[in-house]
């Protein structure tokens, strides 16, 4: 809420599990570099839609990255789709070989704000991640990245869907994991 995003219920009750490792992320959150087909198969793997994929994306209107998660799109060739001056503004910023705790806002224009400027960005040249860009540049999706660009509230209603349906996923039932008494550790 600080930042200004939508609210909206969420389901009380989930249980949480009893393994939580890293490695266990790989392959079902999608990686800055990925391509939209990639993208979409990480999110129908959890029966969610290209529409509920490019409003979660959206979550990129704040926050930070750092320079390694785009350092592709810099260094040995400056990709063609970056605008040229966001370009220039990442390579002073992220020079070659960065200092890995250097962090860039993922949004250049309202960092500190949950509106739907991303999408703005994505349209002019300003998206961070190749994930990112791909969201615009390829044809399928553009028409919902204008749509989000063009009515805030279109893209915090798809986005409250998006999350909701998010909050489902992989849900434990009957005896499997727990409701944690502190979300940040095993009971």
């Amino acid at each position: 809420m600080q930042a200004g995003g939508p609210w909206y219920n969420v389901d009380l009750g989930r249980r949480d599990g009893l393994i939580s490792k890293a490695s266990r992320v790989t392959g079902n959150i999608p990686k800055p570099t990925f391509n939209l087909n990639q993208i979409k198969k990480i999110f129908a793997k959890k029966n969610l839609s290209e529409c509920d994929m490019i409003a979660l994306s959206g979550a990129h209107t704040v926050g930070v990255s750092r320079c390694k998660s785009f350092a592709n799109r810099l260094h040995s060739r400056v990709d063609p789709l970056l605008n040229p001056t966001y370009a220039k503004q990442l390579m002073a910023t992220c020079p070659k070989n960065a200092n890995s705790t250097i962090t860039v806002d993922m949004d250049p224009n309202t960092p500190n704000i949950f509106d739907n400027v991303y999408y703005k960005n994505l349209m002019v040249g300003k998206g961070l991640f190749t994930s990112d860009v791909v969201l615009y540049t390829d044809l399928s999706s553009r028409k919902v990245v204008k749509k989000f660009a063009n009515n805030r509230d279109d893209f915090n209603a798809a986005f409250i869907t998006a999350m909701r349906k998010l909050g489902r996923v992989g849900v434990k039932i009957g005896n499997q994991g727990e409701i944690r008494r502190d979300c940040t550790a095993f009971n």
